[in-house]
């Protein structure tokens, strides 16, 4: 009798273990589950599966990449049927691939298809002759190109160069097995005159036939390059820290580069693109940087959000200032919070002021609703949801003076809302870790070897200088 019990009461324990394993494995597949295993409730914003609603906004912007990929090199043209691109726009493509493949809107063949040709074309892209990649190339043949499409040397950018490097690590982390062939781009680049051992950029520019490098990067963008060079262990102490003053921005204070753009004709502005980058990449967190700078970091892009929000609530005009492009003259805008000494300023490339082409930018909405949940952000989603072409991808925005879209298709757009929906299914930011082992690290510890680039190794006290 007392065996019979006993294992009546060794069979309820086993079932009741069975049930609780069972309650809990569907737990961690839940989005409960998943909300605690990614440590979501350290980060800001909207988390969680996407809704039928967001996947088709995410296959809308999906569209624009297959539309505008050459099966040639596997570059993404920048603009809808325009074969031309930068190194920002590259970084944008590798991001927008790996959030496609993460929101499984491509399978496993197709990713490595993309991959493939793009590494394939990033290994043997042509240089200038001081090793740099140039501003602009031809998307159908690699080859140099200047903004008319017509082979040439530019010379180069650190910020656009920094957007690809931020690219190769998200791609590295989220699909290690490629490591090594990412790497190997990068390895080919001599960053001497692309960052100095202080961290501050450098842009290079022809000037009487020969390339020149100066200093580049103003308060938003400088920090955002400066981290992602950091995440490869270059210097960016200078960049990182630009100079800046406060302005006051209907009652709110917002920083603002303090070089006067009159003497060094470099327009200082403040939009959302780099703040949201940030956001959405390492939750202004980039490791190995200072607390105290990373708290500035998220303190001006809470700022930059409020006084949007409070445009809206006082004076109920939609704003989600971003830069973004035109097809028709000035051709490109920056549209600011605060622009060359004005809040709220509308300026082209030729620093003229173009009040009536303010616009609620589509990327900056994706970023925004992404990174903070409220009724603004709601509000701003609601008259950007349809801001789209279902067969070509998500247009520039909508005028804030009439409502009517800027129909201008472009890939860093298209590329935001994949990485805005990428964050939202991640639980959070893409980069929470940079790998300590990698053939990058490996191929720069051989001291008897070195590559003779200013590599991070190269830079280190007593370290052998090129």
């Amino acid at each position: 009798m007392l065996k019979t019990v006993s294992l009546i009461r060794l069979g309820l324990l086993l079932l009741i273990a069975v049930a609780i394993a069972l309650v809990f494995s569907s737990f961690q597949e839940s989005q409960g589950g998943r909300y605690l295993r990614s440590g979501a409730w350290h980060y800001p914003g909207r988390m969680g599966e996407l809704t039928a609603e967001e996947r088709q906004w995410a296959e809308v912007a999906w569209r624009y990449f297959k539309n505008n990929t050459q099966s040639g090199t596997g570059l993404i043209n920048a603009s809808d049927n325009r074969p031309v691109t930068n190194l920002w726009q590259i970084g944008d493509s590798l991001i927008a691939l790996t959030a496609a493949r993460q929101l499984a809107l491509i399978d496993e063949v197709e990713f490595d298809d993309r991959l493939t040709r793009l590494l394939a074309t990033l290994n043997q892209l042509p240089l200038t002759n001081l090793k740099t990649p140039n501003l602009l190339y031809n998307t159908s043949n690699a080859t140099m190109v200047n903004y008319s499409n017509k082979p040439a040397i530019l010379g180069w950018s650190a910020q656009d160069i920094a957007r690809l490097m931020t690219g190769l690590r998200i791609v590295a982390l989220w699909h290690p097995a490629y490591s090594e062939y990412l790497d190997r781009v990068i390895m080919r680049w001599n960053f001497c005159n692309v960052v100095d051992d202080k961290g501050q950029l450098l842009r290079g520019g022809m000037r009487d036939g020969k390339l020149m490098p100066q200093p580049e990067g103003r308060l938003g963008y400088s920090e955002y390059g400066a981290a992602a060079l950091s995440l490869w262990g270059f210097p960016s102490a200078r960049s990182v820290t630009p100079p800046y003053q406060s302005v006051i921005v209907d009652g709110i204070a917002i920083d603002v580069d303090a070089r006067d753009p009159r003497t060094t004709y470099t327009p200082a502005v403040v939009t959302n693109t780099p703040y949201v980058l940030g956001g959405l990449e390492y939750a202004w967190q980039t490791p190995g940087q200072d607390a105290t700078l990373l708290t500035m970091q998220q303190k001006r892009a809470q700022n930059i959000y409020r006084v949007q929000e409070q445009r809206w609530q006082k004076e109920k005009v939609l704003t989600a200032r971003d830069e973004f492009n035109l097809n028709a003259e000035p051709w490109h805008i920056y549209d600011t919070i605060f622009g060359n000494g004005y809040a709220w300023n509308t300026l082209g490339d030729n620093g003229n002021y173009y009040p009536t082409r303010a616009l609620v930018s589509t990327r900056a909405v994706f970023g925004l609703w992404v990174l903070w949940k409220s009724d603004f952000t709601d509000a701003l989603m609601t008259m950007t949801r349809l801001t789209r072409d279902n067969q070509r991808g998500w247009y520039e925005g909508r005028f804030e003076a009439t409502g009517g879209y800027n129909r201008m298709i472009t890939l860093t757009t298209n590329a935001m809302v994949l990485e805005a929906l990428f964050y939202k299914h991640n639980y959070g930011p893409l980069i929470r870790s940079v790998p300590q082992e990698s053939y990058f690290n490996t191929r720069l510890s051989d001291v008897f070897n070195p590559p003779r680039l200013c590599m991070p190794q190269e830079r280190k006290p007593g370290g052998q200088q090129p």
